[in-house]
């Protein structure tokens, strides 16, 4: 009863392993509109094996005139503009001490004690302060470019685009023309990437009135990304915490810009606008004197959508993060956008598995002339453990990358090692817990070195590290699992 019943479990994990590996293999294919179609996750391959694409971005070239404020010691302070239409945006409100939002915290419209015909004139005494000029305003200026600038922004770049999550990219400068070439995985990460070259980064705070500039990067101490959820959806916030000098500035700020009505009940409202590279992020104003030094700016409209709260609360996290990096001294635009063919074609790919797969079949066929029926077992189950590795690659999007090819043939070749072992040692003796207990601790002792890579490459965000660590992880994880369920289910 007790070898039927063993034949029987035997019987099952071998067809389950057959399932598996034909779907690993083969794929798993899904009717769909009369068409067979692959649902299997498609592998996420890094820009050596997949292909790459260059972009290259030269230095902007244009200009335009404008009249410009300047202070008293010759600084630009703003581009002199009309007022502008205005829009119902929400007010800039309070936050909490975490500098999360706080909902519902719209206020009462300020009464003040006397008529507010001086605002104009209040106004007029700020704007004395500077100096209008009509100037010829370049992308670049002159004195500007030059090798030193050159190098900083290639730095800045690289220091943002190692802000996306398991980077992969190659940079290159020209120190002459300053011409940057950037190589990344042809994914979706592109446009992403290609705006942190083209962004300069540049926050302000604008009287939307006239123009003049009231804050800027330099006030700036710390910048992230924040969300409230209610009965209206997500609402996604910019949270930009001020230095000590832009604290003093956004509380006088914050006592000009507001809504106030007269003893006749009209009202005036003095609106600013927040802009990131010149393009408005939100025109609006101030419902209470902010004195913790912190702006909380909605972005876009709330939604009830997973999806479009996703999407607007990651680009919000992309902003906040250009705002705790330098601005880019010298303005960038793309000139050149073009796809290189991977040097790994499809032909060294099927050599290289045809390779793998006739090494893989000598040693099985090594391990069952060897070991007979227990060797025919155990070479199945190298089969189950190659197909579930590839299917965990798949689902936890690890970038194949030719290193974490090099890793992937290593943990394949520590199992088959540890199978040949334990074979070997099962010749020797009958006590199976024995046995797979010094086997299992004479392998993992080795192989501490190999556990210890894996866990610090796992946790690395640059992308070819990072997948080498995440396969060696995978790769002994799916090992312990399934030596362990080889003993538990008694399969020898």
């Amino acid at each position: 009863m007790e070898k039927n019943l063993k034949r029987i479990k035997t019987v099952a994990v071998v067809l389950i392993v057959i399932l598996i590996s034909a779907i690993a293999f083969g794929g798993l294919y899904v009717k769909k509109q009369g068409v067979w179609e692959n649902v299997l996750k498609k592998f996420s391959y890094g820009m050596e094996l997949d292909g790459i694409r260059e972009l290259k971005f030269v230095l902007d070239t244009s200009e335009e005139e404008k009249e410009i404020y300047l202070d008293s010691e010759g600084n630009y302070a703003g581009d002199v503009t009309e007022e502008k239409e205005t829009t119902s945006s929400p007010e800039i409100s309070l936050v909490d001490e975490n500098n999360n939002p706080v909902d519902n915290a719209q206020t009462e419209v300020t009464q003040p004690e006397a008529p507010v015909e001086s605002e104009e004139n209040k106004e007029d005494d700020i704007l004395a302060n500077y100096t209008k000029e009509k100037r010829v305003i370049k992308a670049n200026e002159d004195a500007d470019i030059n090798i030193e600038n050159f190098e900083k922004t290639k730095k800045i770049i690289q220091k943002r685009l190692e802000t996306i999550d398991l980077y992969e990219y190659n940079i290159r400068l020209d120190n002459v023309t300053g011409e940057l070439v950037l190589e990344v995985p042809d994914n979706e990460n592109v446009e992403i990437q290609e705006s942190l070259v083209a962004t300069e980064g540049k926050f302000e705070v604008v009287d939307h009135q006239n123009g003049l500039v009231l804050l800027n990067n330099s006030n700036i101490k710390q910048a992230s990304a924040t969300y409230t959820n209610n009965e209206s959806g997500y609402q996604v916030y910019l949270i930009v915490q001020l230095d000590k000098e832009g604290t003093e500035k956004l509380k006088e700020i914050s006592k000009t810009y507001v809504s106030k009505a007269d003893e006749a009940g009209n009202t005036t409202t003095k609106y600013v606008s927040v802009e990131l590279d010149d393009r408005e992020l939100i025109e609006t104003y101030f419902g209470d004197e902010l004195t913790n030094g912190v702006l909380q700016i909605p972005l876009g409209q709330a939604t009830q959508k997973q999806e479009e709260f996703v999407v607007a609360y990651a680009s919000t996290v992309r902003v906040a993060e250009l705002l705790n990096l330098d601005t880019l001294p010298l303005n960038y635009k793309i000139s050149a956008d073009n796809y290189i063919q991977s040097s790994v074609t499809s032909e060294v790919k099927l050599i290289a598995i045809v390779s793998f797969a006739i090494i893989f079949v000598i040693l099985s066929i090594i391990m069952i002339s060897k070991y007979k029926l227990n060797g025919v077992k155990l070479a199945i189950l190298n089969v189950g453990y190659i197909a579930i590795l590839t299917l965990a690659l798949r689902y936890t999007n690890v970038l194949i990358t030719i290193n974490s090819l090099i890793a992937f043939v290593g943990v394949v070749g520590i199992n088959i090692l540890f199978t040949f072992k334990l074979l070997e040692n099962l010749k020797k003796s009958d006590d199976v817990k024995l046995v797979f207990t010094e086997t299992i601790k004479e392998l993992y002792l080795a192989i501490i070195p190999v556990a210890i890579i894996a866990i610090i490459f796992t946790f690395m965000t640059g992308a070819v590290i990072s997948s080498i660590g995440m396969v060696l992880f995978w790769g002994l994880a799916i090992q312990a699992v399934y030596s362990g369920l080889i003993y538990l289910i008694g399969l020898i």
